[in-house]
């Protein structure tokens, strides 16, 4: 009886059909949970892909078609208080209230997990991800102020800053509400956190004592950032070789927020993911 306890797969419990039911039962509910888990576990990270893919092109967008960072909340930071000492407000009035509003997005996010979805992570990740496509369709309508001799981004144009300000708040519900997979913690905005759990997983790959596991999570941040840098990389190529070869105020004010079609595609494909998601 004891080696019935010890030996507990799939195939043994098939063996023993008829002649100790309730480990038979034990043995297939435990397989079938085992693969749901890893199911949740692929969708969670297929998810995590697709933010962060368009975490980049916001972030790429935000600075090269707005002018300042829509979601590195830190250098606004500094750029907004030094406002303060330099005697130009002009830059406290540009910094600060995006940063505000990043806050507001979490803020925002918390509110809809606590108060409408009930902490049901299925519901409130469809709730903000429809959230968040509704910000980007309105900051799609908002015209770029730029430069007409450069075609630079004018930083401190209201309306550069009210779309940067919207793209905070996405940044806030990501931060908030998609800060992990498979247990493993992540930020789709922001790689400075990755690039340090990256630095801890591969030390743990080889001198902890969980191997495999940190192996895996070291092999994922890697993904993560490389993706990330990717999608920058791509918005910077729209920007160097379209963008700064278009000709006409109106064609040069809109036609940069086609770009984010992507990010916008990329969003909605995970929100259809999550909301097919079981519980």
């Amino acid at each position: 009886m004891p080696l019935l306890f010890k030996v507990n797969t799939f195939f043994f419990c098939k063996k023993v059909i008829g002649v100790n039911g309730p480990l038979l039962y034990t043995c297939h509910v435990k397989n079938e949970e085992e693969k749901s888990i890893a199911k949740h576990s692929k969708v969670g990270f297929i998810i995590a892909l697709l933010l962060t893919c368009a975490g980049g092109f916001l972030e790429a967008y935000s600075l090269y078609y707005r002018g300042f960072w829509g979601m590195m909340m830190t250098g606004n930071l500094v750029y907004g208080v030094a406002g303060i000492v330099e005697g130009t407000p002009i830059k406290l009035l540009t910094y600060i209230p995006v940063v505000i509003l990043f806050t507001v997005g979490v803020f925002l996010a918390r509110l809809i997990e606590d108060k409408i979805a009930k902490n049901n992570e299925k519901k409130y990740h469809v709730i903000e991800l429809s959230v968040i496509v509704g910000l980007l369709l309105v900051v799609m309508a908002i015209p770029t102020i730029f430069d007409p001799e450069t075609k630079n981004p004018d930083k401190f144009a209201w309306p550069n800053i009210i779309s940067n300000g919207l793209i905070a708040i996405i940044g806030g519900f990501l931060t908030k509400s998609f800060a992990s997979f498979d247990e493993v913690p992540y930020t789709a905005t922001m790689m400075t956190a990755n690039m340090g759990r990256l630095a801890i997983s591969t030390y743990d790959a080889i001198f902890g004592e969980e191997k495999a596991k940190s192996g895996k999570a070291a092999l994922k941040y890697l993904v993560i950032i490389l993706l990330f840098a990717a999608s920058a990389i791509g918005c910077y190529c729209f920007y160097y070789f379209v963008y700064k070869h278009l000709e006409g105020e109106a064609l040069v004010s809109y036609f940069p927020n086609l770009t984010l079609m992507l990010p916008l595609i990329l969003i909605a494909s995970s929100l259809i993911i999550s909301a097919q998601r079981k519980e």
